[in-house]
């Protein structure tokens, strides 16, 4: 009995390798790419979220720690529409680890080139691709088909199990939308309008029926001069919104001014780039959270 237990003892900590071994390993360079691999995958995959809770898929670059994760896995799930600039280097690094543009094939939203607020060079510089693709929920569902085609390739026996996986969150996803447009619905139509200081959410307004008033471009970081800043001023007072909103992580300052000079109120700040921690990790309390925001912001009481 003794040599019995002891064998087992011993014998455990391979069993756990193995274990740990036979699951698919993904890299993610977006929180919500992560997410997403984590919803398809299920228990076959083990998942890298490179950029972590909280973090900013924009300010991020990879460094040799991650490099050394990538080099380990199956694949590499990006965001793309050119949100992720070094993944031509990625390519040359590691040619060896397929990298899945998750939003390629999903239909993109351009920048106007008329407006006043253009976007960050890494996007294309006025009239370049919006890459915020993941805050339509029907492109949610659409990339969860990519995810599991991209896991399949990879591990064709999971296969039925990863296409099962995403048909089920695709129909978490309708229901998510239902419930999304009955609480928007609440919302007076001439108060569907989104003061953001991202210029993040032209997927949400087009899916929902909002439309957006960015103080800044697609980058947080931009600077606005003073000429930039009296226009979005103008624009907000003609809106008559009630409300702006932050962003969360980001400094509100510009917003406090703007709600000081037009007699609005700072809302409750909207997650944009999947970057929400805790409760507000992951794509659904993402929806959860900015639906609710926007519904107590505009909704008349």
């Amino acid at each position: 009995m003794k040599c019995r237990h002891l064998l087992a003892i011993l014998l455990f900590p391979f069993f756990a390798m193995s274990a740990t071994a036979s699951e698919l390993r993904v890299s993610a360079l977006h929180p919500l790419m992560a997410d997403l691999a984590q919803q398809v995958g299920g228990e076959r995959v083990e998942v890298f979220d490179l950029v972590g809770e909280g973090g900013d898929p924009h300010h991020f670059e990879p460094r040799p720690s991650d490099l050394r994760k990538m080099s380990s896995s199956a694949l590499i799930l990006a965001g793309g529409k050119n949100l992720e600039s070094y993944l031509d280097r990625i390519r040359d690094t590691l040619p060896g680890v397929p990298v899945v543009e998750v939003g390629h094939t999903i239909p993109s939203m351009n920048v106007g080139r008329d407006e006043v607020y253009t976007c960050c060079p890494q996007h294309g510089d006025g009239g370049g691709l919006d890459p915020h693709w993941w805050h339509g929920i029907d492109n949610m569902r659409r990339a969860a088909r990519v995810v599991a085609d991209a896991l399949a390739e990879a591990d064709p026996d999971g296969s039925d199990d990863y296409h099962a996986r995403a048909r089920a969150y695709a129909g978490e996803l309708a229901d998510l939308k239902t419930w999304a447009r009955r609480e928007l619905a609440k919302v007076p139509r001439n108060q569907r309008k989104l003061v953001t200081a991202h210029n993040a959410f032209g997927y949400f307004a087009h899916e929902f029926g909002f439309e957006v008033i960015a103080v800044a471009g697609l980058n947080m970081e931009q600077e606005n001069s003073p000429q930039d800043l009296a226009r979005t001023i103008e624009s907000v007072r003609e809106s008559g919104v009630p409300a702006i909103f932050p962003e969360y992580g980001s400094n509100p300052k510009a917003l406090e001014s703007i709600a000081r000079t037009t007699g609005t109120r700072l809302a409750e700040p909207l997650i944009a780039d999947g970057n929400g921690s805790g409760d507000g990790a992951g794509f659904k309390p993402m929806i959860q959270h900015n639906v609710n925001a926007i519904t107590r912001a505009l909704v008349p009481q």
